[in-house]
């Protein structure tokens, strides 16, 4: 029984696909701090990619609001992109295919929004708890750390919105790779019989000369009509020319 992988690999896609969109919904990253003393959840911070960072407590908690993460907000613009082109990528993998006789150019330009999907999701993945979190003092992926002057343990974790898109780049990178693996086979292919074809036709073409060969037909013609118009000279009537030409001497 042999496996078809390209149909597994857009199965996959299609379901990182989900993943991906449901996960700009949910939590990303939390910030919890617990006072030692009371037991009371003293400061509380949740991250979501497309709602920003929030909390349950109200404007007059203090010491919530002196603990709020400060520059560490992917920029929304990256978000309404990042979801744009995953819709692109779902259209053009549930309706274009190279190998189903596609305009190539057209399947290129849809392979080139999966890569950038992909992209986008490594950006979400790797980049944005390097140069986000990490550098904002939010620990990554998980810390319990414990304040002693306050008293406060402090619990830094990401959330289910951020393991989805983990999930989501592990499913969609192997067919967009795939599916740009068989886009440049079937270019090179396309391209490799546009120069056989092209070399076939220039060896075979001849430029064609119209007044070169009017003259050629021209010239038969006149050939044929000369040598139909004389008769041939007898032996007798070549001596007597000859002895005119001597006589005119």
């Amino acid at each position: 029984m042999s496996i078809n992988f390209k149909s597994v690999y857009k199965i996959l896609f299609v379901i990182g696909l989900l993943l991906g969109f449901v996960s700009v919904f949910l939590d990303w990253y939390y910030l919890q701090g617990i006072s030692e003393v009371s037991g009371e959840t003293v400061v509380y911070w949740i991250y979501s990619a497309l709602f920003d960072w929030s909390t349950p407590f109200s404007k007059g908690a203090l010491f919530n609001e002196v603990y709020q993460p400060k520059n560490a907000t992917m920029p929304i613009a990256i978000v309404i992109a990042f979801i744009i082109i995953l819709f692109l990528s779902a259209y053009s993998v549930l309706f274009h295919d190279v190998e189903r006789g596609d305009n190539l150019l057209k399947v290129r330009k849809f392979n080139f929004i999966n890569l950038s999907l992909v992209t986008l999701i490594g950006f979400f993945v790797l980049i944005y708890p390097l140069f986000f979190l990490l550098p904002n003092g939010l620990y990554y992926p998980f810390l319990l750390y414990y304040d002693y002057d306050l008293e406060v343990t402090f619990y830094f974790s990401i959330g289910p919105g951020y393991f989805f898109q983990f999930i989501s780049f592990g499913f969609t990178f192997p067919y967009a790779l795939f599916n740009h693996s068989v886009i440049n086979t079937f270019d090179k292919e396309q391209s490799s019989v546009e120069n056989t074809i092209n070399r076939y036709i220039k060896s075979v073409r001849e430029d064609l000369d119209l007044d070169k060969l009017i003259a050629r037909e021209e010239y038969k013609l006149e050939s044929t009509n000369n040598s139909q118009g004389e008769v041939p000279k007898s032996e007798v009537e070549k001596i007597y020319e000859e002895f005119l030409t001597t006589r005119g001497r």
